[in-house]
């Protein structure tokens, strides 16, 4: 249990918001957003996790997503239900590997800027694609290699972090009241255009909603886990319920030892505005110390996490992409449901995964609004794919579904319904305008991008001759 929730906790490190604090969180609402838009955000991914983790105890399967929908959908329809939820799943996972390697170069970037080393963009892009192959071969090597990192990477978001907080509180020659810290709303309209306060709290969430997303990396590894209905749903559970409290607690500190909030959205301070959290602290040891370099020795506290985390994320949603080219999903799945004969790693998937997340991260590199629009598409399309089964529970027939150690008694319904308003409501929020006014360079793209994964994946499964709609049966039976 302890690997599956060391990668669960891996890829939702909160490190992620090493960037979005600033750009996100208190760019929009400031530290109202930022300290209960976690808290709410938290909340509600907790629910969805249940709903997923009860699923999971019945069916454990690492195709998951897409076996519960096939599972659960009306007989008539459960094929294309599959299909479709596979395709939204499979792209919110490759989004993920690619912001998670984009935000590790980000923040490496940010690392090299405040220590007097600009990066160029070919500068990143080297760093970038230097990142991807580690990850991937990482990914290659060993099931026990794996094992290793991934209990390295749990006890790293854990220890490492309580002590950058602890370090951040002692150093910092002032600290904010607590009526800054929880009540402190700073809308920033001058910065985004936006003055209605709801619609600036609920697009503030995106920090935290997209880092607290991706929990469903304990499905997708759980055919590797002992005892998989008891530990893989507590895992999931336990993942969720890690990452908001240790979270929480970063946020907490962050928010206290914040010395110059206008600083943070300066694209001219010392990070070169690639980084708010190391920017946070650079301007605590230079509030204290008069300089700021000796926040570049703990600013790695935040980028070894992101590099556990790029790690963790390939190698979960690899698996995924394994596991639906089983299935038959993925066109040329006979090369990628391919396990390796000495580690019986799936390698090949792994490294499409890394090249389907480089074909993403490399030109965010390039665009910022590009990031902006996978990282808020990774959020809407993991979400929808996590809605889909948990949907289908709420009219299934009980005496039908089996459930597993791992399960909600009577509660399963009521929260399946909080879960998918949740879904429905981050979903629009999500593709809403960030900026105003609107203009082709300032536009969300986010839903385009989902009709466009959803358009393709329609073709592929109703196109004449070839289309999954002449030969998929569905997910093939892996269970004992």
């Amino acid at each position: 249990m302890l690997n599956n929730l060391a990668i669960g906790t891996s890829v939702l490190s909160f490190f992620a918001i090493n960037d979005t604090y600033g750009t996100q969180g208190m760019a929009y609402g400031g530290p109202v957003s930022a300290v209960w838009g976690w808290l709410i955000c938290s909340a509600f991914s907790l629910c969805v996790a249940l709903c997923l983790a009860e699923l999971l105890s019945a069916l454990p399967t690492s195709g998951g997503i897409y076996y519960w929908s096939f599972s659960l959908a009306p007989r008539r329809h459960r094929t294309l239900v599959c299909w479709m939820a596979g395709w939204l799943n499979l792209l919110g996972q490759v989004c993920g590997v690619a912001t998670a390697v984009f935000m590790q170069t980000h923040g490496a970037a940010g690392a090299a800027n405040s220590d007097g080393v600009r990066l160029s963009r070919t500068a990143i892009l080297g760093v970038l694609a230097a990142m991807l192959l580690t990850h991937a071969a990482l990914n290659s090597l060993s099931i026990h290699l794996t094992s290793f990192l991934a209990t390295t990477s749990f006890f790293w978001h854990v220890i490492a972090t309580l002590a950058l907080c602890i370090s951040m509180m002692l150093i910092a020659p002032k600290l904010n009241s607590p009526d800054f810290v929880f009540t402190m709303w700073t809308p920033n309209s001058q910065v985004h255009g936006i003055t209605s306060p709801a619609y600036i709290f609920l697009l503030g969430l995106l920090m935290s909603q997209w880092t607290i997303m991706g929990y469903d990396a304990a499905i997708h590894v759980v055919e590797e886990t002992i005892d998989a209905e008891n530990a893989g749903a507590r895992a999931l559970v336990g993942s969720v319920v890690v990452t908001s409290g240790v979270g929480f607690c970063l946020i907490i500190c962050l928010t206290f030892a914040l010395q110059n909030e206008a600083n943070l959205l300066n694209p001219h301070n010392a990070t070169g505005g690639q980084s708010a959290m190391i920017q946070l602290l650079w301007d605590v040891f230079a509030a204290r110390y008069g300089t700021g370099y000796g926040a570049v020795g703990l600013s790695y506290v935040s980028l070894v996490g992101l590099f556990f985390a790029a790690y963790a994320s390939l190698c979960a949603n690899a698996r995924m992409l394994y596991a639906f080219s089983r299935d038959g999903a993925m066109p040329g799945a006979r090369l990628w449901r391919r396990l390796a004969p000495a580690s019986r790693l799936p390698v090949s998937a792994t490294w499409l995964m890394a090249l389907l997340a480089a074909l993403l991260a490399v030109p965010c590199i390039y665009n910022d609004l590009l990031f902006a629009t996978i990282s808020a598409g990774s959020v809407v399309a993991l979400s929808l794919s996590y809605g889909i089964p948990i949907f289908l529970r709420i009219f299934h027939d009980q005496y039908s579904f089996l459930p597993g150690p791992f399960n909600l008694g009577r509660m399963s319904k009521p929260l399946a319904v909080v879960a998918c308003i949740w879904i429905l409501l981050t979903s629009v929020v999500f593709v809403l305008p960030t900026t105003y006014p609107i203009t082709p360079g300032s536009a969300n793209y986010t839903a385009p991008l989902i009709v466009a994964v959803l358009a393709l994946a329609a073709v592929l499964f109703y196109a004449p001759g070839f289309g999954g709609r002449q030969w998929f049966t569905g997910p093939a039976p892996n269970l004992e």
